[in-house]
């Protein structure tokens, strides 16, 4: 993982996600310092990045939500021409071809059962990316622990609403949460610590 991004993950656990642009100075004024943008049309979306990056914060593009942009090689490279530090998907070839442009990569899994995780497993192994974002966090602890320090660094998300729920999900091994609750945002570490 990247020294920055650890750093931040470090101080904030906490990535937000914003979908569309009505939560960015929400973000801005909040201490995350990474944000996930989903569902901002292309025409938007240089804007929005540049916005985010001049706050000094992090940008991933979910480059499977958003609409206007192919996740081809030409996709993944506008992204990293923008300024995007890194981008989100659930596909395999995209998670490479931005391996390869040097965008940090976050493979988004869904485990709805125990049947699904083996096949998780495996596109994560193909694709090799930086983060795996874990669907929905409350799976987590039901995955063994051999099996997740086995991942690259996980981010659960998904059902992510309460003080508790961030708690459980770095106490089950994740490095961080990503939500678009605003008010989980903003909670700091002491916040979190003694949260019920």
């Amino acid at each position: 993982m990247d020294r920055s991004l650890g750093a931040r993950l470090a101080r904030h656990p906490i990535i937000a996600t914003l979908y569309g642009t009505e939560q960015i100075d929400a973000f801005l004024d909040s201490p995350s310092e990474i944000a996930i943008v989903a569902n901002v049309e292309l025409r938007k979306l240089h804007a929005v990045v540049g916005t985010v990056t001049r706050a000094d914060k992090i940008v991933i593009v979910n480059i499977d939500s958003c609409e206007g942009i192919s996740p081809d090689k030409g996709g993944v490279e506008y992204l990293a021409e923008i300024g995007t530090t890194g981008l989100v998907s659930t596909r395999v070839a995209t998670i490479q071809r931005a391996n390869r442009a040097g965008l940090m990569t976050m493979q988004k899994v869904f485990v709805t059962d125990r049947s699904t995780w083996p096949r998780s497993v495996k596109a994560v192994e193909q694709s090799d990316p930086n983060l795996v974002q874990l669907m929905p966090a409350p799976m987590l602890p039901h995955i063994a622990m051999k099996e997740r320090n086995a991942l690259p660094p996980i981010i659960a998300s998904g059902f992510v609403s309460t003080p508790h729920d961030v708690r459980s999900a770095l106490g089950a091994g994740a490095v961080a949460v990503s939500t678009s609750d605003a008010f989980i945002w903003g909670l700091d570490t002491e916040q979190l610590k003694g949260c019920p």
